[in-house]
């Protein structure tokens, strides 16, 4: 071989030596590809009781204001309503959501949060709806509003419970969870669920 295609290889030998390094030291092969980069997380509150998150929050702030909806609600449907099924299940929606939201009001004191005095603008939206109507037609659409209100509020619980790194929201969170899953069970036992309306779920 040529002395000048001797010096043509060594310089591609070294700049291969250098971008190897440069790539190792890149891809840092130290690291474990199982475990993903440690990101600090500025959404987290710290409190005494553990860091509390924005979804916390949101639990704490959506039971304040379904608590609200649903006493009134649910006094209405016990003067309105046509179903003695539907007023049996007002009743103990009343009872436990007094119950959820002085539970609720407790824990918001601990942790600092400033709940709202009343619900948001689409629950006033259609408790307004609500109010103008009677019979079967009021049966209909509370029941159904509400049951499908409260699948959503389930998930949001579970989603609470599975994740949250507060000792508070783990124990509210249960107690939330019970009271929803009793409350769906009322408002299916009226036989006015309309199940097609509900959301499918996704498989995602």
């Amino acid at each position: 071989m040529s002395r000048a295609a001797l010096s043509v290889l060594g310089t591609i030998c070294g700049l291969v030596a250098v971008l190897s390094t440069a790539a190792c030291g890149a891809l840092d092969l130290t690291a474990d590809p199982a475990q993903p980069a440690a990101v600090a997380d500025q959404s987290l509150t710290p409190t005494p009781w553990g860091p509390l998150s924005a979804v916390d929050k949101k639990l704490l702030m959506l039971v304040r204001q379904t608590s609200i909806r649903e006493i009134t609600t649910s006094q209405w449907a016990e003067e309105w309503s046509a179903s003695p099924l539907v007023k049996q299940a007002a009743e103990m929606i009343i009872t436990q959501h007094v119950q959820l939201e002085n539970e609720d009001a407790d824990v918001a004191t601990k942790l600092g949060i400033t709940l709202p005095d009343q619900p948001s603008a689409d629950m006033m939206t259609w408790m307004n709806k609500l109010k103008t109507e009677r019979g079967a037609a009021f049966d209909a659409d509370y029941t159904n509003t509400l049951r499908q209100a409260h699948g959503a509020a389930l998930i949001l619980t579970a989603t609470v419970r599975a994740d949250t790194q507060n000792s508070l929201m783990r124990t509210f969170a249960d107690s939330a969870r019970d009271f929803i899953h009793n409350h769906i069970q009322m408002l299916e036992n009226t036989g006015i669920v309309n199940y097609p309306m509900l959301p499918v779920p996704s498989a995602s």
